[in-house]
């Protein structure tokens, strides 16, 4: 624990908050958008964005230069999650059927964030295409961790204010 001593317009806080860090560390942060700007405080500060690119191209263009910026900020791009926003429509044959496994294998997206203006679509989504994506070993059969940050395959953070010293 550490004293905040927080003066600010609003309120103010000696702290410390009485009570144990989160599982997670701290809450995911995703981000949306895809400007310059964008990218240059996701590298630096986020854990994940959500983009919805609808070309394969622009998507895989982002995807790499935001995993570089990462890199350049001395941080792990495998620990860094893009997500690519899609509104699937679902066909009933594996020739008719969405384009995920084309984006994922490509480095387009680490995930899928599904859109749907009709509660049937997602019916169709897990019924027919989640078993196909499991079956290639892109979409999970069970979670592996109790918390969101390590489903997502994110790091433990580790606490700013703790100094290992190492004899």
């Amino acid at each position: 624990m550490h004293a905040l001593n927080y003066r600010g317009n609003y309120f103010s806080v000696d702290g410390p908050l009485n009570i144990s860090r989160s599982r997670q560390g701290r809450p995911v942060i995703f981000q949306a958008g895809t400007s310059p700007d964008f990218m240059d405080i996701a590298s630096k500060h986020i854990d994940g964005v959500s983009s919805g690119f609808e070309e394969l191209e622009d998507a895989i263009a982002f995807s790499k230069e935001l995993k570089k910026r990462v890199s350049l900020e001395g941080r792990s791009p495998n620990d860094f999650v893009i997500m690519s926003g899609h509104n699937p429509i679902v066909g009933r044959t594996e020739k008719e059927a969405d384009q995920i496994q084309h984006w994922y294998e490509a480095g387009a997206m680490d995930g899928l964030l599904i859109r749907q203006e009709l509660p049937s679509g997602f019916d169709d989504f897990i019924d027919l295409v989640v078993p196909i994506l499991q079956e290639k070993g892109i979409f999970r059969k069970e979670y592996e961790s109790n918390t969101l940050r390590g489903n997502l395959g994110l790091p433990y953070p580790g606490d700013r204010y703790v100094k290992f010293i190492i004899n």
